[in-house]
């Protein structure tokens, strides 16, 4: 086989289709998932937030409109608005859109448009228009990746960005699947995927692979299982398990006593300039 005769669009599908964490979940798009715990995910977030880092990597100057598909609780969305003329973002879960909402409040930002839709069910031109900025964050989970990334490109004047990561995730789930589950964990398709079914599309894009450093900190061993416990679904009569390896990982903090997981993987930056 050569290079021309790999679809990677089918790939990526697959490998999708085959992911741990998709095959556990009842709703394949993940939203009541994430409705349940955007309140904890987004205080996760106010912790420990990584945004400058990667609005640092953005060509945008004040007068752009960026559009943020997969928002969360407002990550990029929030720090955005501050610098930019109008924020639009698209997010399934409208209990992350709740938070988002709340935050822009608390911020006194008013140039944040939401709409609570999946990324495949939006109509450019009805829903959207163009944005100078396209982004997306660790949140293309959709199965046709080559019909999202078509009209992220559609959509976009200047930039389409897309984060993810590279090799090894950020989670825990390579050593706690197989004592949680009794199955191995297979991962989903990482960032080499979202770098070639632009090139089958005639979009040459640029990469950025770099280090990355998550951090969480919780008040105390019981605070940790029972936030790891909710955002991880773990199985009745696994708690133990759980707990058994947080108290290993864990790190006290001398100065103000919490715990402290650190969590280091490689992240990539793919971007490509819109051609006319």
């Amino acid at each position: 086989m050569i290079y021309e005769d790999i679809d990677w669009n089918e790939i990526w599908k697959e490998l999708m289709q085959k992911a741990s964490w998709r095959k556990r979940r009842k709703d394949e798009d993940m939203t009541e998932f994430w409705n349940k715990r955007a309140k904890q995910y987004n205080e996760s977030i106010r912790r420990h937030n990584r945004a400058e880092q990667i609005i640092a990597k953005l060509d945008i100057e004040p007068e752009c409109t960026v559009l943020d598909i997969g928002s969360g609780p407002g990550t990029l969305a929030i720090p955005l608005a501050k610098t930019v003329r109008h924020v639009t973002v698209i997010d399934p879960s409208s209990g992350m859109l709740a938070c988002l909402r709340e935050n822009a409040i608390n911020e006194g930002l008013r140039n944040i448009t939401c709409i609570n839709k999946r990324w495949e069910d939006v109509e450019i031109g009805k829903d959207i228009d163009e944005h100078h900025i396209v982004i997306a964050s660790h949140s293309l989970t959709m199965l046709d990746i080559k019909e999202a990334l078509s009209k992220m490109n559609d959509v976009a004047r200047r930039y389409v960005y897309i984060f993810t990561f590279a090799g090894t995730r950020l989670w825990d789930y390579d050593k706690l699947w197989h004592e949680l589950y009794s199955e191995e964990y297979q991962h989903g398709p990482d960032y080499i995927y979202l770098y070639n079914v632009p090139y089958e599309m005639g979009i040459y894009a640029n990469v950025e692979i770099s280090d990355s450093e998550f951090e969480q900190r919780y008040d105390s061993l019981d605070d940790a299982v029972n936030k790891w416990k909710e955002m991880y679904d773990v199985p009745l009569g696994k708690k133990r398990v759980l707990r058994e390896y947080l108290s290993k990982m864990l790190v006290k903090d001398e100065n103000d006593g919490t715990l402290c997981l650190k969590r280091k993987s490689k992240s990539a930056m793919i971007w490509w300039k819109k051609q006319k």
